[in-house]
């Protein structure tokens, strides 16, 4: 990662700047100076309740009920006294242009989430976030959060955000369809590939897939890394290219796949959660919340109809499971600052997690207890370091210039209307500028 990071640094430091010459604030801020010197004058006593309002942008609540949304910055009120005022925008462009718009002015958000790997250390580079080092060890590892994935939310060794959601990428399966077909969890890539032919032999759509734009990575980073994990890191860190054998080999495995019809043609994760539950298809490849949208909005019941697993690996290796950190950062500039850094003292508590949890089915810390067993299953393989091993998904573990590119290419080879060859080369082309190779 170190090679990446010089290289992404220097390329993306000028475009993030020019990006963000334009100097106008978004939204309404309520945080002014009287309650910024009240957090200046609170000192380290954890019982001080301090007064005022900070925003909170975002576009991960979007979808969110306004009522449960009320649940989570209830909770934080409750244990600061601070109000925090969420902001949620509804699509990722909108929602980092209004930030680039506004991230040098004192009117920015206290609190806002972003994407770790090469677009938070854009943020560091250009002096944009507080390092919160100081908070890490008191109040984020000591409430339970896994100092596994604290590499992801730092940059020459200092902290710079902490988890919004961790989020861990698995297959979720109608245990319906198994046991009407015979199946069993499958422990092999080719006990994998039997149980996608036995349900497309009997009408059954095996995989589904979302038709976001993006997506296209899902199965290409899923099947890389169960071939070979080590394959998987050195595409993102440009040691070894796109045009490898191993790359073309497991593309043909992908490819092979399609033809058979092993996939269904995208869709919104909306028809691929009534898919799901209604046993028009099997399994999807998807965060663990989707675990709990399952139950809450279809009426699946975790364990017992609805269950998880990690694709095998192809070769007797570690099963991976790709994780997503979602880093909640403090804009360096914003008049609301002390204040959001006194809301990050209490984040993490478990009477706030917990709330977190029952309204996002996301689960950050090993203090907060679930009632669905799937979130829980899920959690469990990620504790298993025997049998498994966490990854960073390819969205944050890539030059953003050549994840962009890559996005675009993979999702052409998915719906049909480019083959292997192409892609691979297109992005390896980008990968050779960026690399400077």
């Amino acid at each position: 990662m170190k090679k990446m990071k010089k290289i992404v640094s220097a390329l993306l430091a000028g475009t993030m700047a020019a990006m963000m010459l334009v100097g106008c604030g978004q939204g309404s801020q309520t945080a002014g100076s009287d309650a910024n010197n009240a957090a200046q004058n609170s000192g380290n006593t954890e019982e001080t309740q301090l007064t005022g309002t900070i925003e909170f942008w975002n576009d991960k609540l979007q979808n969110t009920e306004q009522s449960e949304v009320d649940k989570i910055f209830d909770s934080i009120k409750n244990l600061t006294g601070i109000t925090v005022e969420p902001i949620a925008y509804p699509d990722t462009a909108a929602y980092q242009t209004a930030m680039q718009q506004s991230i040098r002015e004192d009117s920015a958000p206290g609190l806002f989430t972003w994407w770790s790997g090469p677009q938070l250390e854009t943020l560091v580079e250009n002096d944009l976030v507080e390092d919160l080092s100081d908070l890490w060890d008191d109040y984020v590892a000591a409430n339970g959060v896994s100092n596994d994935i604290k590499d992801a939310l730092s940059v020459d060794g200092k902290v710079y955000a902490v988890p919004y959601s961790i989020i861990y990428n698995t297959m979720i399966y109608n245990k319906d369809l198994f046991s009407q077909y015979n199946l069993e969890v499958p422990e092999t890539f080719d006990d994998f590939l039997n149980v996608c032919q036995t349900l497309k032999d009997n009408g059954i759509t095996p995989i589904l897939l979302k038709n976001d734009s993006w997506a296209g990575f899902i199965w290409f980073q899923a099947l890389i890394a169960s071939f070979e994990p080590q394959l998987y890191q050195d595409i993102c860190d440009g040691t070894k290219d796109y045009t490898d054998p191993d790359v073309v080999k497991v593309m043909g495995i992908w490819q092979d796949m399609l033809d058979k019809g092993y996939f269904s043609t995208p869709m919104t994760i909306q028809d691929m959660e009534k898919s799901l539950a209604s046993g028009s298809a099997a399994m999807m490849l998807e965060p663990n919340y989707e675990a709990g949208m399952l139950v809450k909005e279809y009426g699946m019941v975790a364990g017992e109809n609805l269950g998880t697993f990690v694709l095998p690996s192809m070769n007797g290796d570690k099963k991976i499971i790709f994780y997503e950190v979602s880093p909640l950062c403090v804009a360096k500039a914003s008049s609301q600052k002390d204040l959001a850094k006194e809301v990050l003292k209490k984040w993490f508590t478990k009477e706030n997690q917990t709330v977190l949890t029952e309204v996002t089915d996301n689960v950050n810390t090993s203090q907060v207890e679930t009632s669905n067993a799937c979130v829980n299953e899920i959690i469990s393989y990620t504790t298993d370091t025997d049998n498994y091993q966490m990854m960073l998904r390819y969205y944050e573990n890539t030059p953003e210039e050549i994840r962009d590119v890559a996005l675009n290419e993979l999702m052409k080879f998915e719906l049909g209307d480019a083959g292997a060859d192409q892609v691979l080369q297109t992005i390896q082309d980008k990968a050779d500028e960026v690399f400077g190779k």
